[in-house]
């Protein structure tokens, strides 16, 4: 497969993950909510596993510790800075504007998106194999956050088939970022490492921010010992690869 045909096939099994969200809750909302928790963690081990063991000695190894670990941070201040300014006009003391949040939540996920085909076609130009273990980690984190936008989309206002269209529309920037960024490939050389540190740091701040306290909703013995072990599942999809390929 070309590198290109990899980037588009990656990015629309991304984009496709908005209708799969939107679906879910609609034909089994029950099960989906109790399975919620299990793809989450998954999707903590998988990320952070593909950044502090592909993304982040990747970029080392193409410049510095030195000059990699200071572009980590800006990716964890550039998401902060992100997730503010899509919740800015949220909640206004107390009281949301929740027909407009939805149109900032599609506005917001055509942002997102748009970053994460960024971030696949980086990671796509540095190896083919990093590049469809982050594919598979980001289409594990978006599944929850898809679940959660169709909820607000359909709570604001619109009917299903609405939500779901502009949910769609809206996730298919993922395809346009990933295609831009594999024509501006060469031009992009230079600033691999400092992207690649970045966006570990992306994938860092997305795990432990956005997704690691929603696993504190339950406090059960047993449904956290499963959370540990999804955990580490989603650590060993990412290791195993290197075991078994050598490398």
């Amino acid at each position: 497969m070309s590198l290109l045909g990899a980037i588009i096939l990656s990015s629309f099994a991304a984009a496709f993950v908005s209708l799969i969200g939107g679906l879910l809750p609609i034909y089994n909302g029950d099960k989906v909510k109790g399975a919620t928790h299990y793809v989450v963690s998954f999707a903590i081990g998988a990320l952070f596993s593909v950044s502090f063991l592909d993304l982040l000695p990747e970029a080392i190894e193409m410049s510095s510790v030195e000059y990699a670990m200071p572009f980590v941070l800006v990716g964890v201040l550039f998401f902060f800075l992100l997730e503010k300014f899509i919740f800015w006009y949220h909640c206004h003391d107390g009281e949301c504007q929740v027909h407009a949040y939805s149109y900032l939540v599609l506005w917001g996920d055509f942002l997102h998106n748009f970053v994460d085909g960024i971030i696949l076609g980086l990671t796509f130009l540095v190896d083919m194999r990093l590049g469809f273990i982050t594919t598979i980690a980001i289409i594990l984190h978006e599944i929850p956050q898809e679940i959660g936008d169709f909820g607000i989309l359909m709570h604001g206002g619109l009917s299903r088939s609405k939500a779901l269209l502009y949910n769609f529309l809206s996730a298919l920037s993922v395809v346009a970022g990933g295609i831009l960024t594999y024509f501006l490939g060469s031009s992009l050389e230079p600033f691999l490492p400092a992207s690649l540190a970045m966006v570990a740091g992306a994938f860092i701040y997305l795990a432990a921010v956005d997704l690691m306290p929603e696993l504190h909703e339950s406090t059960r013995l047993s449904h956290s010992l499963i959370q540990i072990i999804f955990i580490l599942a989603g650590a060993f999809f990412v290791i195993a690869p290197g075991f078994f390929l050598g490398h």
